[in-house]
């Protein structure tokens, strides 16, 4: 039987010698770009132990450990590689910026990093992009979103954001103005975000918050499935 959360996995994610095998990269030069944060890390870490055993009454042992980095690491080795890392995330940085800009929904983001001039606070918007740009690198990006850049970051937060600004503004009659509403919030997150791994899906702010909604108000069949 094929376990769903390893299936998840291998149908939407590349293994480090798949990474290899299209980029003509060796061992050395794909883990130096992920030291050196030119790439982001694996999303996924797989390790497994397979005993090999015989009627002769022997054993071997063998531990194996698969990453599993997101779909477009290979555009990323190829835009990234003859880079610096400053210019990186100071370009990362600033995608993160125009992204949230252009957004028409922008006030949602990082607890609204925008003064009453509609002007960006640097000071409160210089650390949740910092801590963005930490998460790329660690590969939580190409865990929760569909895409793993910067568009799809902003998109992600702000869709989350107004998941909870609903959650905590909802009647209790469940309005059909509100069923509405949630329709198109669950349209928005599932533009950006993942499904996630079975065996996280629960905790994930799409498990926590928008599948638990769509129950609530009956729209079980929107919940978007594997």
């Amino acid at each position: 039987m094929r376990d769903e959360n390893l299936a998840y996995i291998v149908d939407n994610y590349l293994e480090f010698e798949e990474v290899k095998r299209l980029t003509r990269l060796s061992d050395d030069e794909l883990n130096k770009l992920i030291e050196e944060k030119l790439i982001p890390s694996p999303s996924y870490v797989i390790d497994s132990e397979i005993t090999i055993s015989s009627p002769l009454n022997d054993q071997h042992t063998l531990t194996m450990s698969r990453r599993y980095f997101a779909k477009n690491i290979v555009d990323l080795i190829k835009k990234n590689s003859a880079e610096s890392y400053e210019k990186l995330k100071h370009e990362f940085k600033q995608n993160l910026l125009s992204s949230l800009n252009n957004h028409e929904n922008k006030a949602f983001a990082y607890g609204n990093v925008f003064d009453e001039k509609d002007q960006i606070i640097s000071e409160k918007a210089d650390k949740a992009l910092e801590e963005e740009w930490d998460y790329f690198c660690k590969g939580v990006y190409g865990i929760c979103t569909l895409n793993n850049d910067e568009n799809a970051i902003i998109e992600k937060e702000i869709a989350i954001k107004r998941i909870l600004d609903f959650i905590a503004n909802k009647s209790s009659s469940q309005t059909k103005e509100e069923e509405n509403y949630l329709k198109e919030l669950n349209e928005e997150l599932n533009k950006s975000t993942s499904l996630f791994a079975p065996y996280q899906r629960e905790l994930s702010s799409r498990g926590k918050y928008l599948d638990k909604l769509l129950r609530e108000f009956s729209l079980d069949d929107l919940i978007k499935k594997y």
